[in-house]
């Protein structure tokens, strides 16, 4: 008797118990899965909005909502009036601004509403556009895939090799608002008949946009972080005094190349504070495989000589890569970090300056390319 009325009361706490009340039908749902925001010519935003569509009688499979505002938060009100279900924005998956403008205006009152609504989610991908956000979202891709899962797909398969900065909500907000770095982000932009990742755009620390790194150079920003994941294809030009240090003639078609996968990476950082400017010493110790080569050598005989030509070529492409994002006062790399946790008290002195002073920092990188592997086949 003890057992039935536990479960007699057991189902009348069900019965008594109330259904979802907010339940939405996906048919009448709305989900706003891409925004992008571009500059129009009176210098309002025009905001954008990149939806799929669940109807089976559509032949478009995402719509796109434009409203010329002046902020996020306002365009929201325009969607509505013309929205065909209720919007519903905690599925947001990419934040795009064109770089038109990021070079004009500052990105930080446009990110307020999305970091004080709880309801956003923070693995947002944060993008820029590198000629505007409308011709990407309003192409036509007969042969994709709807185009907010489209973009989505274009940026994750950019991080998994490395030819991109991926950036999230979350993490924007760390980069922007701590002394230590500056922000960089995913660019993107339309091409003949696709969207191509080109690389990566670098902001300064108020979120304008100063400059962007191609695919090769964000691949090399990302070994810099140790972000990078392996392996790192990575192809190098070999110049012509080298290949007669090699005892190889050079290619009558012009000049050879080797290209490697990088496994294995790791990555030292010494911080010092000498002759009233920092310094930092990277050690760089990069285990490869050798993947090509277009010339013939003796790799039994050479392979420390190669594998020495090819440390002094990464060494010279990541020194060019510092310098040329120190000239813009800008540190993507982090060393900031470091300086504040090795060299606090000269840190607390220019914290709030650190891209200045960062640029006027001595940055050595000493990478060493050990050869693991070079094919089955000599």
């Amino acid at each position: 008797m003890i057992k039935w009325g536990k479960f007699i009361l057991a189902c009348s706490c069900l019965l008594l118990m109330s259904a979802c009340g907010d339940r939405l039908e996906v048919e009448k749902t709305t989900l706003s899965l891409v925004y992008g925001f571009d500059l129009g010519e009176d210098d309002k935003i025009i905001a954008y909005q990149v939806s799929p569509v669940f109807d089976k009688q559509a032949k478009r499979k995402y719509e796109v909502y434009q409203a010329k505002v002046d902020t996020i938060r306002q365009a929201r009100g325009v969607y509505n009036s013309m929205s065909s279900g209720v919007i519903a924005k905690g599925k947001l998956q990419v934040m795009m601004f064109s770089e038109q403008l990021l070079k004009k205006e500052s990105i930080l009152p446009y990110m307020d509403v999305i970091y004080r609504d709880p309801k956003n989610t923070g693995n947002m991908r944060m993008v820029v556009a590198k000629e505007s956000v409308s011709s990407i979202v309003n192409s036509e891709f007969t042969d994709k895939p709807s185009l907010p899962i489209y973009i989505t797909n274009v940026i994750d398969v950019g991080k998994k090799n490395n030819n991109t900065i991926f950036t999230t909500v979350q993490n924007f907000h760390t980069q922007l608002f701590n002394k230590g770095i500056t922000p960089a982000v995913s660019e993107i932009k339309k091409g003949k008949n696709t969207i191509v990742v080109t690389g990566s755009a670098l902001l300064n620390n108020r979120g304008i946009y100063k400059m962007s790194l191609n695919r090769r150079e964000s691949e090399l920003l990302l070994m810099l972080q140790e972000k990078a994941k392996p392996p790192i294809p990575f192809t190098l030009s070999i110049p012509t005094q080298s290949l007669k240090n090699l005892n190889v003639t050079k290619h009558e078609k012009g000049t050879d190349f080797v290209t490697m996968n990088i496994y294995g990476l790791n990555r030292k950082i010494s911080t010092n504070y000498e002759k009233d400017h920092f310094s930092f010493d990277v050690k760089m110790y990069l285990e490869v495989s050798l993947e090509e080569r277009t010339f013939d050598v003796d790799m039994k005989k050479k392979q420390k000589q190669l594998a020495a030509i090819l440390t002094d070529l990464l060494e010279k492409e990541f020194t060019g890569l510092i310098r040329k994002v120190q000239k813009k006062h800008l540190d993507p790399f982090g060393f900031g970090w470091y300086a504040r946790a090795f060299q606090y008290q000269q840190w607390k002195k220019v914290e709030n300056r650190w891209p200045d002073e960062f640029s006027r920092a001595t940055v050595k990188v000493t990478p060493t390319v050990e050869i693991k592997t070079y094919g089955a086949t000599e």
